[in-house]
């Protein structure tokens, strides 16, 4: 699920963002607390269930923002249009993932996209599942996508 969640990530910033993205070593649990100001979050369930939560700092951001829109370089992205575009990269990255989970057989159902944005903030779910983050350079800035997985396991009837 790992790998599948890095290729959806490094695909979606490729061809929506036009940006490559350099990798850096997945971490497990708790290990790291990334510096961040903007996170977008998706639920999801289906066989497995949890959250697919994307992490960038404010100047992380207003660049993805800039990309996404076609802005200048100079451009000062609003808060409305960088949540949006927050919201909207969490959105491909999860469908994206979504979407080749599938192909595998594991059918899921995802949520709308939810932005959380203010001061050195760090997520925690309330949830005794597995966490892995995905750490990336994007140019000067770095960037996290976060894998969560409930260790509830879906009942079928």
């Amino acid at each position: 699920m790992i790998e599948t969640l890095r290729a959806c990530t490094i695909d979606v910033f490729g061809t929506m963002v036009g940006t490559p993205l350099a990798e850096g070593t997945p971490l497990v649990g708790d290990a790291l607390r990334p510096q961040s100001n903007v996170v977008g979050q998706i639920g999801f369930g289906g066989s497995r269930s949890g959250l697919v939560v994307f992490y960038a700092t404010f100047a992380g951001a207003g660049y993805i923002t800039r990309m996404l829109l076609g802005l200048d370089d100079q451009a000062e992205p609003s808060k409305p249009e960088v949540a949006d575009a927050i919201g909207e990269i969490t959105n491909m990255i999860a469908g994206s993932f979504r979407t080749r989970m599938a192909t595998e057989g594991d059918a899921w159902a995802i949520s709308i996209p939810t932005v959380t944005m203010g001061s050195d903030f760090y997520m925690t779910p309330l949830t005794d599942g597995r966490r892995t983050m995905l750490p990336f350079r994007m140019h000067d800035h770095e960037i996290f996508v976060e894998l969560v997985i409930t260790t509830a396991k879906v009942r079928r009837a």
